[in-house]
Protein backbone atom coordinates (compact mmCIF):
# COMPACT_ATOMS: atom_id res chain seq x y z
CA UNK A 1 0.00 0.00 0.00
CA UNK A 2 1.40 3.44 -0.70
CA UNK A 3 2.15 6.01 1.82
CA UNK A 4 -0.14 9.01 1.73
CA UNK A 5 0.36 12.39 2.76
CA UNK A 6 -2.62 14.51 3.90
CA UNK A 7 -0.16 17.65 2.19
CA UNK A 8 1.58 16.47 -0.65
CA UNK A 9 -0.47 13.27 -1.32
CA UNK A 10 0.16 9.62 -2.52
CA UNK A 11 3.95 8.97 -3.06
CA UNK A 12 4.17 7.82 -7.00
CA UNK A 13 4.39 4.07 -7.82
CA UNK A 14 5.09 1.78 -10.29
CA UNK A 15 1.96 2.80 -12.57
CA UNK A 16 3.20 6.79 -12.04
CA UNK A 17 6.56 6.02 -12.77
CA UNK A 18 6.21 4.52 -16.31
CA UNK A 19 8.16 5.21 -19.32
CA UNK A 20 11.17 6.90 -16.56
CA UNK A 21 14.20 4.38 -18.10
CA UNK A 22 13.27 6.24 -21.53
CA UNK A 23 15.36 9.52 -20.03
CA UNK A 24 19.02 9.56 -18.44
CA UNK A 25 17.86 12.33 -16.61
CA UNK A 26 14.69 11.01 -15.57
CA UNK A 27 16.23 7.58 -14.43
CA UNK A 28 18.58 9.33 -12.10
CA UNK A 29 15.52 11.27 -10.68
CA UNK A 30 13.80 8.01 -10.54
CA UNK A 31 17.11 6.26 -8.31
CA UNK A 32 17.05 9.16 -5.72
CA UNK A 33 13.15 9.72 -5.68
CA UNK A 34 11.43 6.34 -6.53
CA UNK A 35 8.94 5.53 -3.02
CA UNK A 36 10.51 8.53 -1.37
CA UNK A 37 7.79 11.00 0.22
CA UNK A 38 8.22 14.92 -0.12
CA UNK A 39 10.00 15.27 3.62
CA UNK A 40 12.35 12.44 2.72
CA UNK A 41 13.64 13.74 -0.68
CA UNK A 42 14.63 17.67 0.45
CA UNK A 43 18.14 17.09 1.30
CA UNK A 44 18.30 16.99 -2.99
CA UNK A 45 17.21 20.12 -3.55
CA UNK A 46 20.13 21.86 -1.39
CA UNK A 47 22.39 24.95 -2.11
CA UNK A 48 25.08 23.72 -4.75
CA UNK A 49 23.29 23.74 -8.42
CA UNK A 50 21.50 20.76 -7.74
CA UNK A 51 17.77 22.56 -7.92
CA UNK A 52 19.18 23.26 -11.53
CA UNK A 53 19.46 19.57 -11.96
CA UNK A 54 16.51 18.63 -10.38
CA UNK A 55 14.68 21.05 -12.53
CA UNK A 56 15.85 19.26 -15.72
CA UNK A 57 15.00 15.89 -14.25
CA UNK A 58 11.45 17.31 -13.55
CA UNK A 59 10.75 18.48 -16.29
CA UNK A 60 10.88 15.45 -18.53
CA UNK A 61 9.56 12.99 -15.55
CA UNK A 62 6.03 11.30 -15.88
CA UNK A 63 2.99 13.60 -15.30
CA UNK A 64 2.27 11.98 -11.23
CA UNK A 65 5.49 12.16 -10.44
CA UNK A 66 6.42 15.23 -11.47
CA UNK A 67 3.14 16.31 -9.69
CA UNK A 68 4.20 15.28 -6.35
CA UNK A 69 8.05 16.15 -6.56
CA UNK A 70 7.79 19.84 -7.55
CA UNK A 71 6.58 19.77 -4.43
CA UNK A 72 9.39 18.99 -3.14
CA UNK A 73 11.18 21.64 -5.77
CA UNK A 74 8.35 24.33 -4.01
CA UNK A 75 9.10 23.50 -0.18
CA UNK A 76 12.90 23.66 -0.70
CA UNK A 77 12.10 27.39 -2.42
CA UNK A 78 10.23 28.17 0.93
CA UNK A 79 12.68 27.11 3.36
CA UNK A 80 15.13 29.40 5.28
CA UNK A 81 17.95 27.34 3.22
CA UNK A 82 17.02 28.77 -0.78
CA UNK A 83 17.68 32.77 0.75
CA UNK A 84 20.26 33.82 -1.77
CA UNK A 85 19.95 30.86 -3.94
CA UNK A 86 19.23 32.20 -7.33
CA UNK A 87 20.01 28.62 -8.96
CA UNK A 88 16.71 27.70 -7.26
CA UNK A 89 14.06 30.18 -8.07
CA UNK A 90 14.93 31.19 -11.32
CA UNK A 91 14.57 27.32 -12.57
CA UNK A 92 11.45 27.02 -10.44
CA UNK A 93 9.38 29.23 -12.15
CA UNK A 94 11.26 28.16 -15.46
CA UNK A 95 10.42 24.56 -15.23
CA UNK A 96 6.90 25.91 -14.60
CA UNK A 97 6.38 27.49 -17.40
CA UNK A 98 8.31 24.88 -20.11
CA UNK A 99 6.47 21.68 -18.19
CA UNK A 100 2.95 23.19 -18.77
CA UNK A 101 3.94 24.12 -22.44
CA UNK A 102 5.50 20.12 -22.99
CA UNK A 103 2.87 18.82 -21.25
CA UNK A 104 -0.33 20.76 -21.09
CA UNK A 105 -2.01 20.84 -17.64
CA UNK A 106 0.82 18.91 -15.50
CA UNK A 107 1.14 22.22 -13.95
CA UNK A 108 -2.46 24.01 -13.97
CA UNK A 109 -3.99 21.04 -12.32
CA UNK A 110 -1.91 21.23 -9.47
CA UNK A 111 -1.42 25.12 -9.83
CA UNK A 112 -3.62 25.74 -6.20
CA UNK A 113 -0.60 23.64 -4.45
CA UNK A 114 2.07 26.14 -6.20
CA UNK A 115 0.68 29.42 -6.26
CA UNK A 116 1.97 30.87 -2.62
CA UNK A 117 5.25 29.58 -3.65
CA UNK A 118 4.89 31.06 -7.21
CA UNK A 119 3.84 35.09 -5.95
CA UNK A 120 6.47 34.47 -3.18
CA UNK A 121 9.59 34.00 -5.95
CA UNK A 122 8.05 36.73 -8.54
CA UNK A 123 7.89 38.89 -5.24
CA UNK A 124 11.50 38.27 -3.57
CA UNK A 125 13.67 38.85 -6.29
CA UNK A 126 16.23 39.91 -4.70
CA UNK A 127 15.71 37.89 -1.47
CA UNK A 128 17.37 35.29 -3.93
CA UNK A 129 19.79 37.25 -5.06
CA UNK A 130 19.21 37.01 -8.96
CA UNK A 131 20.13 40.03 -10.93
CA UNK A 132 17.37 40.97 -13.13
CA UNK A 133 20.32 41.53 -16.03
CA UNK A 134 21.17 37.80 -15.27
CA UNK A 135 17.85 36.04 -14.36
CA UNK A 136 15.41 38.65 -16.19
CA UNK A 137 12.34 39.11 -14.37
CA UNK A 138 11.25 36.86 -11.68
CA UNK A 139 7.87 38.90 -11.61
CA UNK A 140 6.91 38.88 -15.58
CA UNK A 141 7.96 34.94 -14.87
CA UNK A 142 5.16 34.79 -12.24
CA UNK A 143 2.76 37.10 -14.51
CA UNK A 144 3.20 34.18 -17.47
CA UNK A 145 2.37 31.65 -15.10
CA UNK A 146 -0.51 33.21 -13.49
CA UNK A 147 -1.81 34.32 -16.98
CA UNK A 148 -1.40 30.84 -17.98
CA UNK A 149 -3.59 29.29 -14.77
CA UNK A 150 -6.43 31.96 -15.75
CA UNK A 151 -6.52 30.56 -19.32
CA UNK A 152 -6.49 27.05 -18.11
CA UNK A 153 -9.49 27.86 -15.76
CA UNK A 154 -11.47 29.77 -18.40
CA UNK A 155 -11.12 26.80 -20.74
Amino acid sequence: MKKRSKTFGKIPGPKDWEGYEKDLDVRYAHKLFFGKSVPEVMEHFSVGGRCIERASELLFMPRKAFQYYVQAFAEYIKSEKAAGDSDAASPFLRLLLNREERDPGSVMEIYGKLSDTVDFVASHQDYFDAPRDIYGSFQELGDKIRAAYKSYREA
